[in-house]
């Protein structure tokens, strides 16, 4: 089973999202800022990373950047979301795909398969 961690500081988004990757088979772990994910990333292999951009205590662009630069963390492929950041705001973030929200849940999963399966 794949895992994908999911940092989103929405907590009614958070658990739709969690709900809708757990409902295809996804192992998810969901993190509702940037500390708590960082303090788990240092131990975990996610296969996938699902990002927003506007947490409440880092950004989403600079952590995909400093985790692009970690060379045991560098290949995760990384998504961003925002629903107010322009999609070029991750041109040089090192993710690998943009979702402007509201997203289409199709197109997550698409995205999703594209990068893990």
């Amino acid at each position: 089973m794949k895992t994908i961690f999911l940092v989103e500081d929405d907590h009614s988004l958070r658990d739709l999202i969690n709900f809708l990757l757990s409902d295809k088979e996804y192992n998810v772990e969901a993190f509702a800022n940037a500390n708590t994910f960082e303090n788990r990333i240092k131990n975990g292999e996610p296969d996938l990373i699902l990002m927003d951009i506007m947490l409440p205590d880092g950004n989403g662009v600079e952590l995909c950047k400093a985790l692009k630069l970690n060379s045991t963390k560098g290949n995760i492929p990384v998504i961003l979301m925002s629903a107010h950041a322009d999609p070029s705001i991750a041109d040089d973030s090192g993710a690998c795909h943009f979702i402007k929200k509201p997203f289409d849940i199709d197109e997550l999963y698409t995205e999703i398969q594209k990068y893990i399966g």
